[in-house]
C-alpha cells in the first residue's frame, strides 16, 4: 500500500464506527489497483481484489467527490455510495475511497413518504464511470429475479439457482468478463455447474 493513503485508514474506520452497521468503507490503491483496506465488509469484497473501475479513466472526472449514486449489493439490498478521490501533494491521485450506505432499512419508510408526499425521485445520475458498474448491474438483475420468486439469494434451492444463470444469460450477463467467478461465489457453485446449465440451454 501506498504509504501516503495509511493515515486515511482510521477516517475509514472511524467513518464506519459512526454509522455501523450500515455504511461500508472501501479503499483502493490507484498505483496497484487493489482493494488496500475494508471497513465493515457486507459487499463481499476482500483486500487485494482488483479495482472494478479503469485507472485511466480517472483523469476524465471533473470533480474529486462523485455521488451520491444507488448501487445494488450481491444479495439485492440497495446502497448509497460516494466516492472520493485522494489525491498527494503533487496533486497526483493515489487512491479513492467509496463509502457505501445500506438503505434497505430506511427503503420501506421512504417508499410511503414518497408515495404520501407525491414526490418525484430526481437523483443526481452518477458519472458515467462509476455508473458503470457491472457488478451492480448484475446484483440489479439478481434483485430482479428474487423479487419474482419472493426469496432471498441464501434461500435458493439448486433449481431455482439455475433458474437464476438462464435468467443472467437471457439477459446477456455472461458477455461481462469475470461475471463467471462472481456468480460461483456469491451463490457457492461452481463454474462446471454454470457452464452445463448454460450448454444444456443452448
Amino acid at each position: 500500500m501506498n504509504k501516503k493513503l495509511i493515515p486515511h485508514i482510521t477516517v475509514c474506520d472511524a467513518i464506519t464506527k459512526l454509522f455501523y452497521p450500515n455504511v461500508e468503507v472501501v479503499l483502493h490503491d490507484v498505483k496497484q489497483e487493489k482493494l488496500v483496506h475494508i471497513s465493515n465488509a457486507f459487499s463481499k469484497r476482500e483486500i487485494g481484489d482488483k479495482m472494478i473501475n479503469d485507472v485511466k479513466d480517472f483523469k476524465s472526472l471533473t470533480t474529486d467527490i462523485v455521488g451520491p449514486y444507488e448501487k445494488v449489493n450481491f444479495d439485492g439490498k440497495r446502497l448509497k455510495t460516494v466516492s472520493s478521490i485522494i489525491r498527494d501533494e503533487n496533486n497526483e491521485i493515489i487512491g479513492i475511497m467509496c463509502i457505501n450506505f445500506n438503505i434497505q432499512t430506511f427503503e420501506n419508510i421512504f417508499d410511503s413518504l414518497k408515495s404520501f408526499l407525491n414526490i418525484e425521485d430526481k437523483n443526481e445520475s452518477p458519472n458515467l464511470l462509476f455508473s458503470q458498474d457491472w457488478k451492480s448491474h448484475t446484483n440489479k438483475l439478481i434483485k430482479e429475479f428474487l423479487e419474482t420468486k419472493n426469496r432471498k439469494i441464501e434461500e435458493l434451492k439448486i433449481k431455482e439457482k439455475k433458474e437464476l444463470i438462464l435468467f443472467l444469460n437471457d439477459k446477456g450477463i455472461f458477455s461481462i468478463r469475470n461475471v463467471v467467478a462472481y456468480l460461483c461465489e456469491i451463490l457457492n457453485i461452481s463454474r462446471a455447474t454454470i457452464y452445463k446449465w448454460l450448454k444444456q440451454e443452448n
